[in-house]
C-alpha cells in the first residue's frame, strides 16, 4: 500500500479532451480502479466545479485544482494532467462567470481538510513559478512525477 500522494499512473500527459466534464471521468479512472475514491467521485467533482470553480489565471499556463468533499475519498491522492489543447474553465472566485484557458490540472482526492490545506499550500508554492509550470506542461510522465516528488513534495 503506497502512502505517496502521486503515482505514475495518476499522471496524464497531453490529454485531448473537449471540456471539464469529459476530463474528470478520465482522470478518475485509476483512482476508482484502485479503490482510492468512491464510484461517484467524478460526478461529485464535476458538480462541485459548477458551484465553486477552481480555475487559476496563472502564467504561462492556466491551472485548475478541482476536488470534492472528503466523504468521497478513501485514500489521499493527487492526479496531475496536462492538456494538448486548453479547456475553458471558470476562474476561482471569479465574477460574471469569467473563463480562462486551463492546460494543467491538479485533481485532488483528499480525505481530511488539514491534508487538503497542506497540499493546497504546496501547490500554491509553485503556481507563481513560471519555470515549474512550463516544466510540468512540457514534461513527460516521468519528469512530472519527479517534479511532484521534489518540487511540490507530493
Amino acid at each position: 500500500m503506497s502512502t505517496s500522494l502521486t503515482e505514475l499512473e495518476n499522471i496524464f500527459v497531453d490529454l485531448k479532451v473537449n471540456d471539464f466534464n469529459e476530463l474528470i471521468p478520465l482522470l478518475a479512472q485509476p483512482l476508482i480502479k484502485n479503490a482510492n475514491v468512491a464510484e461517484s467521485f467524478p460526478n461529485q467533482v464535476i458538480d462541485r466545479e459548477h458551484t465553486f470553480p477552481t480555475g487559476l489565471p496563472t502564467q504561462p499556463y492556466g491551472v485548475a485544482i478541482p476536488h470534492t468533499d472528503a466523504e468521497f475519498v478513501i485514500n489521499n491522492k493527487v492526479t496531475i494532467a496536462t492538456l494538448k489543447t486548453p479547456i475553458q474553465m471558470e476562474v476561482m472566485g471569479g465574477m460574471n462567470d469569467e473563463k480562462i484557458d486551463v492546460s494543467i490540472i491538479f485533481l485532488l482526492a483528499l480525505g481530511h481538510s488539514n491534508k487538503q490545506l497542506n497540499v493546497l499550500q504546496k501547490l500554491m508554492g509553485i503556481l507563481n513559478q513560471e519555470d515549474v509550470l512550463t516544466k510540468i506542461k512540457n514534461g513527460t510522465k516521468e519528469e512530472i512525477y519527479k517534479i511532484a516528488k521534489e518540487e511540490i513534495q507530493l
